[in-house]
């Protein structure tokens, strides 16, 4: 949630124009984030998050913005794209493809409890089970075709150590996904950055914009390497059989998830050791950025190749 295109009060008044939200009383940049640019914005009948897509196609966009309407309609609490007087859920603004969201209340955590664990595992078995009746697909962007094109422009800039690591681990993904493993529209970004709590209660589940086709295993392994493990490559036990048990007290693993758990906890790690470096050594330019440390991500890749015994124990609690 970079701000990548700085946006003026008249701008963003004529595009408020569109919609039924009133009058514009104040706006401001969100720093955090990557890829798109987004505004806080407070109007006379409300509190609104407006996003500016930097790089996805206009035509994309129809999908996670319904996705998005499908699982607040579903219970779970996402923010609700506003339709505009004509009925869309997109416009644009300033030549971009942009659109305004409710605001939901609460703040994200830096250090979560077993508590918030399982309330963030339960919500995405919910979710899991929300999507069986949206009726759209999307492609995963950062499958192996990504992997291995990101490999090849990270590779060269790493240590010895690392480019064996990253040889190492690419190997082992080279048939994944695994077919047959059950699965849906995922949200494939689930950090705790984009989560909210309202005090100890979970309030809002954010940014769709990675939502794909995917295993629902591969999404529970991208969450739990956030929620559950830390920079200093230490799974906390604790929080890990709090987020399972949260899920599963929702959807309960197969047999062959439970089988493919390594794997996809590998994918996990790999996909955001590559998408960290990539935008470390490619920075995008942007009036406000923040990058994240790739250095998290390959810490989980070496505790899993290292030890892998209590990432698959936490699935046996």
């Amino acid at each position: 949630m970079s701000v990548y295109t700085s946006v003026d009060a008249i701008a963003l008044r004529d595009f408020l124009a569109r919609f039924d939200a009133g009058t514009l009383v104040a706006y401001t940049g969100i720093e955090a984030g990557i890829e798109n640019t987004n505004y806080f914005v407070d109007t006379t009948t409300g509190r609104f998050v407006l996003t500016l897509f930097e790089w996805m196609p206009a035509t994309e966009l129809p999908f996670f913005l319904e996705l998005m309407r499908h699982v607040a309609d579903g219970g779970l609490p996402a923010a609700r794209p506003l339709a505009a007087r004509d009925g869309a859920l997109a416009g644009e603004l300033l030549g971009k493809p942009a659109a305004l969201v409710t605001r939901l209340p609460g703040t994200n955590l830096l250090r979560p409890s077993p508590g918030h664990c399982r309330q963030v595992g339960a919500a995405l078995g919910r979710w899991h089970r929300a999507v069986q009746s949206f009726p759209r697909e999307h492609p995963d962007g950062r499958g192996r075709p990504w992997r291995e094109a990101a490999a090849a422009r990270v590779g060269p800039g790493l240590s010895t150590g690392d480019r064996a690591l990253l040889t190492r681990t690419l190997e082992a993904l080279r048939d994944w996904p695994v077919p047959g493993l059950p699965g849906g529209v995922i949200h494939a970004d689930l950090f705790r950055d984009n989560v909210l709590f309202d005090g100890a209660v979970l309030s809002g589940l954010l940014d769709f914009y990675y939502a794909c086709s995917g295993p629902f295993v591969y999404d529970l392994a991208v969450a739990f390497a956030d929620w559950c493990f830390v920079p200093t490559g230490r799974l906390e036990p604790e929080n890990a059989q709090a987020f399972i048990a949260g899920y599963q007290g929702v959807r309960v693993l197969l047999v062959t998830e439970c089988a493919a758990w390594p794997t996809a906890l590998l994918a996990a790690g790999l996909r955001f050791w590559l998408s960290r470096l990539v935008d470390s050594c490619f920075p995008k330019a942007g009036a406000l950025t923040f990058l994240k440390d790739p250095a998290e991500f390959r810490g989980l890749l070496l505790a899993l190749t290292g030890d892998p015994a209590p990432f698959a124990q936490v699935l046996e609690g």
